[in-house]
């Protein structure tokens, strides 16, 4: 069967410890049957560079062969994660004033947002667009669409995600090597606002803060967009590189205090939370370092709350996901008290990945199906309309 008509679904989610590659196909509404699963570590990266292109590149290669292998697919669309590092947010309002007054059209809104993608030539490349909200003619009512409705203009705040060039280009290599005829990117950050919360959620403005492996992500977020986007290089390995350096201990033992400790507890001098057989780690020294490291989590973050002071509600909603911190027992809690902002934890609702660790590779399964489903479609209705949409 040709590749155009496979309901196989293959996404490559790349995170700063992490290179997955998944296949599965859609059986009903947000139940995927998972062909395929392959995964393996990579050395991650530090303000958007990578420590090892050439590793990552080759750690790609090979989940993919293998992930394909396994599925026994024969997709030839692939799409690909893009970690908040690698991203730059653009949100305008664009306006365009339409010939006369009309009913509006799919192809209105595909002009107005190509009229604000302004740039070709900035050493990014516009992997997703999306409205925050749309105005019709002078009206001060903010709308989540607008097509179908009549009017003479239509003014939009539109979200522009932009890749860095040379991640398109490193990771298109990858793939063109392996076949992939069509290659797609998915910003991380705008698959988990989309992915992980409901449309409801969305309506009013939220946060996202997505604590990974090396990297965290802090996405401000309203209707389908992305209204502004932190990312700085600390993680939950942090943590762990804090315990193995202030105890000298071996840094796989630290991380399995790091996922032991319970920051809820008042632990007594002398009480051993794990150790190896050569070296021990006290429960009280694994809370307090790993506390110590969360104020530095809770101070960056106060930083992005003072950058948007006036701009984002007292009363937002503010999420934490990601395999960094969310996890650990207390975290949340303590979090919430340094920051002053209750913090609520939230996960995949898709099955078998139910939990803050799957975030990125959930939402990007979700949205790669949302933004590839209607792909054929498209085709069929470019050529009974003489090839417009």
């Amino acid at each position: 069967m040709s590749s155009i008509f496979t309901k196989d679904i293959a996404v490559l989610d790349v995170t700063s410890r992490l290179v997955s590659a998944i296949v599965g196909a859609k059986k009903a509404q947000s139940v995927f049957g998972i062909k395929a699963v392959a995964e393996k570590a990579c050395q991650g990266y530090e303000d958007g560079e990578w420590y090892d292109e050439e590793d990552t590149c080759k750690v790609a290669h090979d989940v993919l062969v293998d992930a394909m292998r396994l599925a026994h697919s024969r997709t030839k669309r692939l799409f690909i994660s893009v970690p908040a590092e690698f991203l730059a947010i653009e949100c305008k309002e664009v306006e365009v004033s339409l010939d006369k007054r009309r009913r509006i059209d799919d192809d209105d809104i595909d002009y107005l947002i190509s009229k604000g993608d302004e740039y070709a030539g900035s050493g990014f490349v516009t992997i997703n667009t999306s409205a925050v909200y749309f105005v019709l003619d002078d009206s001060d009512k903010l709308q989540n669409d607008v097509r179908g409705l009549e009017g003479s203009k239509i003014t939009a705040c539109i979200s522009y995600v932009l890749c860095k060039e040379n991640y398109v280009k490193m990771f298109d290599e990858v793939a063109t090597s392996l076949g992939f005829s069509d290659v797609r990117y998915i910003a991380t950050p705008w698959a988990e606002c989309m992915g992980l919360l409901e449309k409801e959620q969305r309506d009013k403005m939220y946060m996202i803060i997505d604590v990974g492996y090396l990297s965290t992500s802090v996405a401000l977020g309203k209707g389908d967009g992305i209204l502004d986007l932190k990312a700085f290089s600390m993680g939950g390995a942090h943590i762990s590189g804090d315990i193995c350096e202030a105890l000298g201990v071996d840094f796989e033992l630290a991380e399995e205090a790091k996922r032991l400790v319970d920051l809820n507890l008042n632990y007594s001098r002398g009480v051993m939370l794990v150790g190896n057989g050569e070296e021990q780690i006290a429960a009280s020294d694994a809370c307090e370092i790993t506390k110590s490291r969360l104020d530095l989590f809770a101070e960056t973050f106060a930083e992005v709350f003072n950058m948007l002071e006036g701009v984002v509600p007292s009363y937002m909603e503010v999420y934490l996901t990601g395999e960094g911190i969310a996890s650990i027992r207390g975290a949340k809690k303590y979090l919430s008290e340094q920051i002053g902002k209750n913090l609520e934890i939230i996960t995949p609702k898709l099955p078998g990945f139910a939990k803050p660790e799957e975030a990125s590779k959930a939402s990007v399964l979700l949205m790669a199906d949302t933004l590839g489903k209607s792909s054929f479609g498209d085709i069929i209705k470019k050529i009974f309309n003489g090839g417009k949409r």
